[in-house]
């Protein structure tokens, strides 16, 4: 199969203009590649970064807080790529009372001569994609009063590209109906299900040591989400769920501004399809059992309008196209016509999967190589730029 490859990365080599890194950046509860035993977040029980390595991209797959906040997560992205210790900034710290500099988060960098010079392409799945853009917002800001060199530079053109893909720009509705419903451990244990049955019985990696939480190696996953239940970080605003949330979101976007010099793509996703005689959207044979539960409760939300009933299973289809919630409106948006163009967000055709089928979870080996081929299009349009 490699040797067959060989003339299309040849190919693929004389069409580039660029050969930067591309950096994947999982979602909420998603994990690294040394955790699940052999399942990929990006594949499952395929591998998506060494396939894609295999036709020539330069690919890297970070592993982040599965449930920080994305400020968290984005310093955490920005240590394991340029190598150095997690510092998230003393003021930041001091206002939501968490470790600044965590002893044992500490990186030798997969990509320590990043800079203007030389970018980086960042894609990140669901929560992922407001990650990598929360890690654009820090880069192009300065803190004068801080010491690490992300928070206290202004480093622009640093990111070539940001591909999102079925990411809440403008937050989920399923935030606030899970955490209303139902109990905080067991809400969260219900997004973790689809991914593996034997998710909670398996040592996971929560990376919360900035507060105070350390998983004991003999101490179950389901033991630790009763004290990540009982402690401050579940009413604290430096954490997922409000960052997924529609008021969370609004609060970032009010912040965030897209880069004139950056390239922006998204992709939207939808296993839904509209009630006879309603607005109301019911999972459809695209959609997972385990998701469909969660899908209902969106399907009739309402939240804003009928539109926003479309969805994966996880994230309302209307708001994964770009931010537009901000204070200020929407960030610049348009459909992609097969001209990259900087400084706007440039929305792919929706594709008809659900939440975890995009990233190759739960497929047959025919329908993850189909999901693997959406990943290789795209890597050669990034090579592109």
């Amino acid at each position: 199969m490699k040797y067959f490859l060989l003339p299309l990365i040849f190919i693929g080599t004389l069409l580039s203009s660029n050969s930067d890194p591309i950096f994947l950046i999982h979602g909420f509860l998603g994990w690294g590649r040394d955790e699940m035993n052999d399942v990929r977040y990006w594949g499952g029980k395929n591998d998506y970064q060494e396939d894609l390595r295999d036709l020539g991209y330069n690919v890297f797959t970070l592993s982040v807080g599965p449930i920080s906040s994305n400020w968290d997560r984005a310093v955490e992205a920005y240590a394991q790529i340029k190598g150095g210790c997690v510092d998230y900034g003393k003021a930041h710290s001091e206002e939501f009372g968490i470790i600044q500099k965590p002893i044992n988060k500490c990186y030798d960098g997969l990509y320590p001569q990043w800079d203007e010079n030389n970018p980086i392409h960042l894609i990140g799945h669901s929560q992922g994609g407001i990650t990598a853009r929360m890690l654009e917002h820090l880069l192009a800001n300065n803190y004068p009063d801080e010491t690490s060199l992300l928070l206290k530079n202004i480093n622009d053109r640093w990111i070539k590209s940001v591909t999102t893909i079925s990411t809440p720009h403008d937050g989920t509705t399923l935030a606030p109906i899970i955490m209303d419903i139902f109990p905080f451990a067991q809400s969260m244990s219900s997004w973790v299900a689809p991914f593996s049955n034997t998710f909670l019985k398996k040592i996971y990696r929560f990376d919360l040591e900035q507060w105070g939480l350390v998983t004991d190696k003999n101490q179950k996953s389901k033991d630790f989400w009763k004290e990540i239940g009982k402690s401050k970080i579940r009413d604290s605003k430096n954490f997922c769920t409000w960052d997924l949330s529609l008021e969370g979101a609004k609060v970032f976007n009010s912040l965030y501004r897209t880069n004139p010099s950056v390239y922006y793509f998204s992709f939207s996703t939808f296993a839904t399809k509209k009630v006879s005689e309603s607005n109301y959207h019911r999972p459809d044979s695209k959609m997972v059992l385990i998701l469909r539960p969660a899908s209902i409760l969106i399907g009739k939300s309402n939240e804003i309008d009928s539109t926003w009933n479309k969805n994966d299973g996880i994230v309302n289809t209307a708001s994964m196209g770009g931010p537009t919630s901000g204070s200020h409106g929407s960030e610049p948006t348009k459909m992609y016509n097969g001209l990259p163009k900087k400084g706007i967000w440039q929305k792919q055709k929706e594709i008809h999967m659900n939440h975890h089928a995009i990233i190759g979870a739960h497929l047959s080996k025919k329908k993850s190589a189909e999901v693997l081929n959406i990943y290789k299009t795209h890597c050669q349009l990034l090579y592109t730029l």
